[in-house]
């Protein structure tokens, strides 16, 4: 299970929208990074706490079944971006 997995509303921030399109072209730097998180090994469910409806839909799509889970290849893609100077 991950919990705050936009790290309380920092980590959108963080993504610009050419990161976000690395991870899957098309959801917003927030949908991307909940995106990420729930493809992570292991990971089963995620909670998410949102400040408006609006935002939990967002999140929830981004997850949702006609969004495949990334798979190990592209999650190592993206650390490997997060990694490098």
């Amino acid at each position: 299970m991950a919990s705050a997995p936009l790290h309380g509303g920092e980590l959108p921030g963080m993504v610009d929208q050419e990161f976000a399109d690395l991870i899957r072209p098309g959801p917003t730097p927030a949908q991307a990074c909940v995106l990420a998180v729930a493809s992570c090994p292991g990971v089963t469910d995620v909670l998410i706490a949102t400040s408006s409806a609006p935002h939990w839909s967002q999140a929830a799509d981004a997850v949702a079944v006609a969004r495949p889970s990334l798979t190990a290849a592209q999650l190592r893609e993206i650390t490997g971006v997060l990694a490098s100077p």
